[in-house]
């Protein structure tokens, strides 16, 4: 189903706010749901919300749905996605929430009309804009709940005539309810016979004031024949000064006081109207409407309701018709609202003044209208005339196989411009529809590409503007340019050198005739017979460049006489080049001090460029193979080289790369030799740790290229020792463990290996040293008297040396500590030099000796200290 936008404004946007939570009425959701209905449909309807948010009075509007969109996103991608689940949820939760909004609204309609089966309109509105529906909804549930809407009668709050006010008092003398009841009676107590006709039915004339007096003329003298006289001539009174419409208002003014003082009493409406009926002699039908009238009396006026609602919505057409239609209950209101409707009727009219001088102006003005008045008569017939200012300068420029069509933008801003483009083959087009329509990257793009435009036919191109805020507005005049006649060049050309031959080939338009070749070369032009396809050039020197001009002949284009037409034509160059001779022998040489680059080393070929290339195994060509440059740059990677007067030298690669040499001439290329290398990778930093008489040297080994690695190691100016360690042996053993003399001063060196081909390959070395361990004893002792007892360790070295810490352990059990982590630190001494023989004292408080003891011990933290521990019954406080 085709978006109707005028539709959707009339149902969506022009009903402004509050917006009902209805995706099918927000997103025009087609019957059948499928994906790509929903995902066009959805477009369709943010795309109209684009185009219209410049309407002063729909943004509000458009603001909301844009803010709720948010909201139902996700479900709208799914279903473009082509999963209906999380769609169908929201509109089923959204039914189920409309079934019961319904019922919501039902029950306040029902309490509203009280059992009276009456509601005012104000009343309806209120409601309805309450739960968040349309009147017409509400007014749909009015006929299955059998209740109809009315405005309540105006009853009088005074007494109508001043000659009345003391009849009620002289009424309750003589027992009598109402005015009915005297006209009816002619003695006290007595009641009238039918029921009272309060709104329709006959009116009471002089006739029945006249026969009322007879009746209670013949009273005798007393309170009661003076009351009865007192009323009849206030009613002769009121009947002379108001007619017989005045003795029903006072009436309506009994009715209403008693119904009054009872609701005053918070009686309920089904109780007032049975008092009506059963205490007051009233009919049914005018009861019912006379409660009506007294319970929504104390409320605002309806009219005026009515009348406020629709002037804060903006809608004061319609608030004027309903002025109209109650002049009496509009008031003052109405006055207003007829001020402010006129303004906007002048500025639309000064809007429809300036359509064809300032059309801006003019939709700026009845921007100014419809904020004033949104349901403004001719507003939208006026804002469709509004046509926008045309655009200027247009341009058609070719472009290879298209033409470029630029044009300068409108100069109106208003509403949104936007720009159609259409081409036209023979004639001028007369309107935006007179032509093919060209695919705007945008709507406000001021260039459009012809990607296919007809061949050697001359060519109009047009531009108009609209205005996106009304799609159905008038557009602009067309600015047209043309004739353009559109005569590509070949395509698809390609140039192929040989020695001292060029071949050339290429793609001819079907339209073209023929095509004509100029080679140029030393100043000199050389006319060259070719085919429609492309040609062939021999006779050539090799290495000289020859450019060749190609240009395509058409024939005069139909309808016109005239001669063939040559187009400008394209320059094409090529070298002839002798055939590529193959490099022979190929060397992979270090480069000396530097480990990052490698050279190769070659003989260089009289003919061809030497370059190479990485492959990942063995080229699939043997040397001396001839093939298209293209084939071997599918196979390898291009190295990047420098020219050295022995070579090329390239950067080393970092895995198993064989480097072959190519020679390429032209689009020719001949396959040389190859070498195969296998850069080993570093090792980086490696770390030695001393455990007694073993060292254990840790390291990352390389994830390629390493198969195993060679150790040596040995005291300084000493005997080197060597081993191999492979992967495997490395992980079993947590590093490569190599025995040392415990505390002797050891260097340590790890070359990684590799063999490439049968032989070992070594990578650079990496380094450690262990600086030489010297011995240091220390004894503990205990001195003082119990309770200041202190604990001393006393140590002696055996050669000068330095710790980082000497630190004294306490742990308890049947364990001594085998580390400092394995006690508790009594105390420590930071930064420690010792000389030969010279000892060094810490001293602490002693610890209280419980049940059980503790052991005591001595580490050596950092630097190349070894401590020799004391007697085991020394280190043991019992």
């Amino acid at each position: 189903m085709a978006f109707d936008e005028v539709r959707y404004r009339r149902e969506v946007l022009d009903k402004g706010l509050p917006l009902r939570d209805d995706l099918r009425w927000r997103y025009q959701l087609p019957h059948q749901l499928n994906g790509p209905a929903v995902a066009e449909s959805v477009k369709e309807v943010r795309a109209c919300w684009r185009r219209n948010r410049s309407r002063l009075k729909y943004r509000p509007v458009i603001d909301e749905l844009e803010a709720g969109h948010l909201v139902h996103q996700a479900a709208f991608t799914a279903a473009a996605a082509g999963d209906l689940g999380p769609l169908l949820t929201a509109l089923d939760a959204q039914n189920k929430e409309d079934g019961a909004g319904r019922k919501r609204l039902a029950a306040a309609l029902e309490d509203a009309a009280a059992g009276l089966g009456l509601l005012p309109p104000g009343v309806l509105a209120e409601l309805a804009a309450a739960h968040g529906t349309d009147v017409g909804e509400a007014r749909k549930l009015l006929g299955r709940l059998k209740i109809a809407v009315a405005a309540p009668e105006r009853l009088p709050e005074a007494v109508p005539h001043a000659a009345y006010a003391r009849c009620p008092g002289h009424l309750r003398k003589l027992q009598l309810r109402h005015l009915a009841d005297f006209l009816a009676a002619g003695r006290p107590g007595e009641r009238t016979t039918g029921p009272v006709a309060v709104f329709d039915g006959a009116l009471p004339g002089g006739p029945e004031v006249d026969a009322a007096a007879a009746r209670w003329g013949r009273l005798p003298h007393g309170a009661a024949q003076t009351a009865a006289q007192s009323v009849v001539a206030a009613a002769r009174q009121v009947l002379g000064a108001q007619g017989p419409e005045g003795l029903r208002d006072v009436l309506r003014y009994e009715l209403a006081a008693a119904l009054r003082d009872r609701r005053a009493a918070r009686t309920a409406p089904d109780a007032l109207v049975a008092y009506a009926v059963r205490e007051l002699s009233v009919g049914e039908a005018d009861a019912r409407r006379l409660v009506f009238a007294v319970v929504h009396e104390r409320a605002a006026d309806p009219v005026t309701t009515q009348l406020q609602r629709l002037v804060a919505d903006g809608r004061l057409a319609a608030a004027t018709a309903l002025a109209d239609s109650f002049p009496d209950e509009a008031g003052p209101l109405a006055e207003r609202i007829r001020v402010r409707l006129d303004r906007a009727v002048r500025l639309r009219d000064e809007a429809s003044r300036l359509r064809g001088t300032d059309p801006d102006r003019g939709w700026t003005l009845l921007d100014e209208a419809e904020l004033l008045v949104t349901d403004l008569p001719g507003a939208d017939d006026l804002r469709r005339t509004l046509a926008p200012r045309p655009a200027s300068r247009v341009t058609a420029t070719p472009d290879g196989s298209a033409i470029l069509l630029s044009w300068d933008p409108s100069p109106s801003t208003a509403g949104g411009p936007q720009y159609l483009a259409v081409r036209q083959s023979g004639h001028r087009p007369r309107s935006p529809d007179d032509g093919t329509p060209l695919p705007l990257g945008s709507p406000a793009a001021t260039s459009v590409r012809d990607a296919a435009p007809p061949v050697n036919t001359p060519i109009y191109y047009a531009v108009a503007v609209r205005r996106a805020a009304e799609p159905d507005g008038r557009p602009s005049p067309l600015a047209v340019c043309g004739p353009v006649l559109h005569r590509p060049e070949v395509s698809g050309s390609v140039l192929h050198a040989g020695e001292g031959t060029v071949t050339a080939s290429w793609r001819l338009p079907k339209e073209a005739e023929s095509a004509e070749v100029t080679r140029e070369s030393g100043g000199r032009s050389v006319r060259i017979a070719a085919r429609r396809d492309g040609f062939t050039d021999s006779g050539l020197v090799n290495g000289t460049v020859y450019r060749y001009r190609v240009k395509v002949v058409y024939p005069w284009y139909p309808g016109q006489d005239g001669v063939a037409a040559t187009t400008p034509g394209v320059v094409l160059s090529a070298t002839p080049t002798a055939p590529p001779e193959a490099v022979r022998s190929l060397r992979v040489e270090p480069v000396a001090g530097d480990r990052t680059a490698l050279v190769a080393r070659f003989s260089r070929p009289h003919s061809g460029e030497v370059r190479l290339y990485a492959l990942d195994g063995p080229p699939p060509w043997p040397p001396g193979t001839r093939l298209a440059a293209s084939e071997v740059q599918g196979v390898g990677r291009p190295l990047t080289a420098a020219p050295t007067p022995r070579g090329l030298r390239f950067a080393t690669p970092l895995r198993r790369t064989v480097v072959l040499a190519v020679t390429l001439a032209g689009e020719e290329a001949v396959v040389g030799g190859h070498e195969l290398i296998a850069p080993v990778p570093d090792l980086g930093g490696v770390e030695a740790r001393r455990h007694g008489a073993e060292v254990t040297l840790a390291f990352d080994w390389p994830e390629h290229g390493v198969g195993e690695v060679e150790v040596s190691w040995g005291a300084p100016g000493g005997t080197v020792r060597r081993r191999s360690v492979t992967r495997a042996e490395y992980l079993h053993e947590a590093g490569a463990r190599l025995s040392v003399p415990d505390g002797a001063a050891v260097e340590i060196e790890a070359r990684p290996v590799d063999t490439a081909g049968a032989a070992k390959v070594r990578g650079a070395p990496s380094r450690a040293s262990l600086p030489a361990r010297i011995e240091v004893a220390y004894a503990l002792s205990r001195t003082g008297l119990p309770g200041k007892r202190v604990l001393r360790a006393v140590f002696t070295a055996t050669a000068a040396t330095r710790a980082d810490r000497l630190v004294l352990v306490r742990t308890r059990g049947a364990t001594w500590p085998l580390s400092p982590d394995d006690g508790e630190e009594l105390g420590a001494l930071t930064a420690v030099d010792l000389a030969a023989g010279q000892p060094v004292e810490l001293a602490v408080p002693a610890p209280g000796s419980r049940r059980g003891g503790y052991w005591l011990r001595c580490f050596a933290i950092g630097g190349g200290a070894v401590l020799r521990d004391p007697p085991v019954r020394d280190l043991r406080v019992r």
